[in-house]
């Protein structure tokens, strides 16, 4: 099965990339396949040759609030940003990234700015992924006997 752009960014976005603890999506080179796995419930592939797929927040990190932290200290006024800071402290950094609507702290149009930059952080991380495939699979190709003339 073709791994399409979609797969490979949900794969990204919510990878907990914590092979001990919830587990981390992976890419079989073998199968050339994406799948999940964690030490509580091993799949089969991991006897073969892998790779862990980047996450964009992984487990324990804080990676997504130091981002967030640094991105409403540049684009919005610094009024916002306490008001921010103060629903995190109540609340938590990770609803204080999220829609009003779902309980978070964010107006439609902030939302709308902060989700631009996730999304281009998911396509970075993305086409990384995708250089690296395209790197193993040009290595496979290199590294096949080519077949003897005859004659």
């Amino acid at each position: 099965m073709t791994i399409t752009d979609r797969m490979l960014t949900g794969a990204i976005a919510n990878n907990p990339g914590n092979y001990h603890g919830d587990g981390e999506w992976r890419y079989s080179i073998t199968q050339r396949t994406i799948y999940f796995s964690k030490a509580a419930a091993p799949d089969p592939r991991d006897q073969e040759p892998f790779f862990p797929l980047p996450s964009l927040n992984p487990d324990g990190s804080g990676r997504m609030e130091r981002a967030f932290r640094q991105f409403i200290r540049r684009r919005w006024p610094p009024s916002r940003c306490t008001e921010l800071e103060k629903f995190a402290e109540r609340r938590g950094w990770h609803l204080a990234m999220e829609l009003k609507y779902g309980g978070g702290a964010l107006e439609d149009h902030e939302a709308a700015e902060w989700q631009y930059v996730v999304n281009r952080e998911l396509q970075r991380l993305a086409a990384e992924v995708r250089a690296r495939i395209a790197e193993l699979e040009q290595q496979a190709t290199q590294s096949e006997p080519t077949p003897a003339s005859g004659g």
